[in-house]
């Protein structure tokens, strides 16, 4: 007998509305989340009585927005709608998944065959250096300084350099230079030097001193690039490819630089000591670390020990112009559960960077920004990325000046693993070079992060004691980084990749000098032909490193590292990193990647309800909340002692949530042995579920104790393609014909929570907002033996579609014998029921009661008497019903009224009832659930 409340709410007729009747029965109530509850993954104490037998357990899901409160964007219901699927994890039971691994790992190359040698392989760059023939009529020459000094622009070991001096306007008028061009440049060399990749360049500037911490990185021309032989004694002139135009009256920032062999005579001018301010220079090794899509940095956890609410991460990074844009990961740190929590895309695919810092319940905190092709490639840019969690602002600064900004990003910071130029997972990975790498747990400003980018960090620096990370990347070799601020926390790399700066690159580590160079400067009329020279560098190739790895039970492991030199076609780059033109160096072998096919194992994890939230911009869920109650009896094997419950896949923290599970005690109809899966919730692309990658053929065992079986399958559609595209989806049991085909579609008109905002009414592919998943029950008991197998299989029927995915659950339930023959289940009642959101749509209404009838017994159901009445009421209605319930059908039955006069009432409980008084003609057998 089944009980439910009325209420009038107007005065001429009352309108009798459903209220839970469980609480008439012998249950057990177990809270799990409710409206406070900030998490959406805790565990939960469920009964566990040896002996005492459920037989039923509802889930009682309610829905609130937030504070009970009505708006759009994340006031009240948050906007959009997302799946919010419940999970209970049972890990005293295993699961195993499909799963493809790569026969190899190659660095640094995408393809799937390497073709490789044993000679040494080489790759090109090509630069166009100029070999001018000058004549200047009427010349002028400017000399500044006349000091006997010798400035060493670099040590004998260092081959690369970069050296700035500042001469002024001033100087320049005294010594009878003019406004026009400058045709030439006279130095004096004290040592002979072979100088490859001279360059000098040259920059108008209002600066009137120059400072390590901002040394000039651009806006200058070239006026001279040649291998030059430097010699001894007298002034040497360097005629210019281009004249510089000076203007008369500002300054000049002249730049040396060059790339030279290793070893010899370093180039050393003759200089004056003219005080400071007036010359930088930058001769350090100027290491940094390359990376082509493969290798990494592991970046120990511990470094983010203290890094909660606040972050800085900063370094610099030069990426390839002839692989960039693509999706591409800069780093990545996750937390204990592998949800991001620091990310940086630099770019994706299509041009935009995006920083991700702070996450709950996996959803992060992100702002990102369209960036200019020069901002991510083709030369050195300075990056830094704050956060801070307790103003809730998030900022990025190119080059020391603030690029980006974002509010309201309130999300703390969780780093359990970090991973430096590529995801955690591997991929996708970083295209290009990476240096001076820094970690902060304070969100620095931008006038700290402009004073330092180009400095060494050193105790000077004014938030020192908030440095938490600092790899400068100097040593050139080795697959290790040491952290300059923890001797605990030396960084692993993967593939090693060491590039050393050439001379014209050279943005950090700049020291003072008070010497410049005696430099005389020309001008004059001139008739000038250029010669340009094509030099080609002849660099080392970098290897290939291959890692081979092999099925080890469910795992795969590493069981070999080696380096390989690649072969096909080798490229000759331009000094901008863009591919010029290609050669073929011959093969001597290939390695292909195949798949190898392995099943790791995790703890099961059942989906017990798929969900999507409702669009919730303008939507009123009102005080209470709306409610559902979804029948879990199937999951009574693992609804037992502490298990782990989640809400999971971005719509956890939509709504305020408050579930409650209801155990009735009693006799069940049949007892639930065992529920597990056929493969474990996962999401499968379209393509992956036709050709078996996922959801494969599986050989499943039954109980030999199982008398019954049945299949539960519920699936929803994702992407533009799979979410709007009905498709018939099938379970096949040993081969042959599909034995159950259904339809993943759903009418979203139909929606019991309405209006929304938004698409909501848009019919779906399984699902639709503020609504669960359609559940696909297939009884397959006559189709298989207790103790035998059966090979189940899962697919999807129709033309091919590109954006398309699918969340798939898909379980075996094994049930022991019927425990009555006669029995009818009186589950609901559907009219009147003012609590339950699913049936909102047909209350409150004055016609007749309807009540859910499920055939709980092992005998077909022919008829049924059902007698039905108000408290209050001395007329009990009895009504015969016939036709057909199968066991375990489920039948709606309409419950006839001639007169509105049934719902009159005095008494004060207003209370309706039904009850079943007889099933085929008989007593029912368990009257328990009548």
């Amino acid at each position: 007998m089944l009980p439910y409340r009325l209420f009038t709410p107007f005065a001429f007729l009352a309108i009798l509305l459903a209220a839970s009747s469980l609480s008439a029965q012998d249950t057990i109530r177990v809270q799990t989340f409710d409206w406070n509850s900030t998490g959406r993954s805790q565990i939960f104490q469920f009964p566990d009585n040896p002996g005492e037998q459920y037989r039923k357990i509802w889930m009682k899901y309610n829905m609130r927005c937030h504070d009970a409160a009505v708006g759009s964007g994340n006031v009240g219901c948050y906007e959009w709608d997302y799946s919010c699927n419940t999970f209970i994890t049972d890990s005293s039971r295993v699961d195993s998944t499909k799963t493809l691994h790569p026969s190899h790992r190659f660095s640094n190359f995408s393809e799937s065959v390497l073709l490789f040698t044993t000679q040494p392989v080489f790759y090109l760059v090509q630069y166009q250096q100029h070999n001018p023939a000058l004549t200047v009529s009427n010349p002028v020459t400017g000399t500044l300084g006349a000091g006997t000094s010798d400035l060493a622009l670099s040590t004998a070991q260092q081959p690369t350099a970069k050296a700035q001096f500042l001469y002024s306007a001033a100087e320049m008028q005294s010594a009878g230079l003019s406004a026009g061009a400058l045709r030439a440049l006279e130095l004096v060399p004290t040592q002979s030097a072979q100088v490859g990749f001279l360059r000098i360049k040259i920059k108008a500037t209002a600066k009137t001193t120059l400072d390590t911490g901002t040394p000039d990185l651009d806006g200058f021309t070239e006026v001279y690039f040649q291998n030059t032989n430097l010699q001894a004694g007298a002034a040497q002139r360097f005629n210019f490819y281009q004249p510089f135009s000076w203007d008369g009256t500002s300054n000049l920032l002249l730049e040396i630089s060059y790339t030279r062999e290793p070893g010899g005579q370093a180039p050393t001018l003759r200089a004056s000591d003219v005080g400071a301010g007036n010359a930088l220079l930058s001769s350090e090794a100027g290491h940094n670390l390359y990376f082509e899509g493969g290798g990494a940095i592991d970046i120990p956890a511990s470094n983010f020990s203290t890094v909660n609410s606040e972050i800085t991460i900063a370094l610099w990074a030069k990426g390839l112009p002839h692989v960039l844009p693509v999706n591409s990961t800069l780093f990545e740190g996750v937390d204990a559960n592998g949800n991001r929590q620091l990310n940086v895309h630099l770019p994706w695919g299509n041009s935009q960077v995006y920083w991700d810092c702070g996450a709950t319940g996996g959803t992060y905190d992100r702002i990102n920004k369209a960036a200019n092709e020069a901002d991510f490639e083709g030369q050195w840019n300075h990056w830094a990325f704050t956060k801070n969690a307790v103003t809730g602002e998030m900022k990025i600064y190119l080059n020391g000046a603030l690029w980006h900004s974002g509010t309201g990003m309130f999300r703390p910071i969780d780093v359990q693993k970090f991973t430096l130029a590529s995801a955690s997972s591997g991929s996708p990975a970083y295209f290009g070079n990476i240096d001076e790498f820094t970690v902060w747990n304070k969100a620095l400003d931008e006038s700290t992060i402009q004073d330092w980018m180009h400095k060494t960090i050193t105790p000077a620096h004014p938030n020192y004691s908030n440095l938490v990370a600092y790899y400068p990347m100097n040593a050139g070799t080795g697959d290790k980084l040491t952290n300059a601020v923890s001797n605990n926390a030396d960084a692993s790399i993967f593939f090693p990749l060491w590039k050393t700066v050439r001379g014209q690159e050279h943005f950090h580590n700049f020291t003072a000098s008070n010497l410049r160079p005696n430099a005389s400067f020309i001008q004059g009329n001139a008739v000038l032909s250029d010669d340009v020279i094509q030099v080609v560098d002849t660099l080392p190739a970098t290897p290939t490193a291959v890692i081979t790895y092999a099925v080890n039970g469910s795992e795969i492991i590493a069981v070999d590292t080696q380096l390989y030199n690649r072969a096909g076609y080798g490229y000759i780059f331009s000094e901008t990193d863009m591919v010029l033109d290609s050669f073929w160096i011959d093969p001597e072998d290939a390695l292909e990647i195949t798949d190898l096919v392995y099943f790791p194992t995790q703890p099961a994890k059942y989906e017990i309800l798929s969900l999507v939230t409702p669009y919730g911009n303008g939507l009123d869920l009102g005080i209470a909340g709306k409610t559902f109650t979804f029948d879990v009896t199937d999951y009574a094997p693992i609804l037992k002692g502490q298990k782990r419950m989640s809400i999971e896949l971005g719509g956890q923290n939509q709504e305020e949530l408050d579930i409650e599970f209801i155990f009735i005690k009693g006799t069940p109809p049949r007892e639930v042995q065992n529920i597990q899966h056929i493969w474990p919730f996962r999401r499968g692309n379209y393509a992956d579920i036709q050709n078996d990658r996922h959801f494969e053929p599986r050989m499943v065992s039954l109980s030999p104790d199982g008398r019954h079986f049945k299949l539960r399958s519920a699936i929803t559609g994702h992407g533009q393609n799979g979410e709007f595209e009905p498709r018939t989806h099938y379970l096949n049991l040993n081969g042959g014909n599909q034995d159950f085909t259904y339809p993943i579609w759903k009418e979203c008109a139909d929606n019991p929570i309405y209006p929304q905002g938004g698409t909501w009414i848009f019919d779906r592919a399984g699902w639709c907002p503020g609504a669960a998943t359609d559940v696909h029950e297939f009884d397959i008991t006559n189709l298989v033996t207790p103790g035998g197998q059966v090979e189940v299989d899962y697919g999807v029927n129709g033309a091919f579609m590109t954006e398309a995915n699918y969340l798939v659950s898909n379980q075996l339930v094994t049930y022991g014998p019927y425990n009555f023959s006669r029995d009818a289940a009186l589950e609901r009642v559907a009219r009147p029921n003012g609590e339950d959101v699913e049936f909102e749509r047909i209350n409150p209404a004055c016609n007749s009661p309807m009540i859910l009838v499920r055939n709980t017994g092992e005998t077909t159901i022919s008829s049924l008497e059902i007698d039905y009445f108000v408290h209050g009421n001395p007329a009990v209605k009895t009504y015969t019903w016939s036709g057909t319930i199968m066991p375990d059908a489920l039948e709606e039955i309409p419950l006839p009224l001639t007169d509105l006069t049934f719902w009159n009432t005095n008494a004060p409980d207003n209370i309706f009832e039904a009850q079943i008084k007889k099933v085929n003609g008989a007593a029912d057998e368990n009257p328990a659930n009548d």
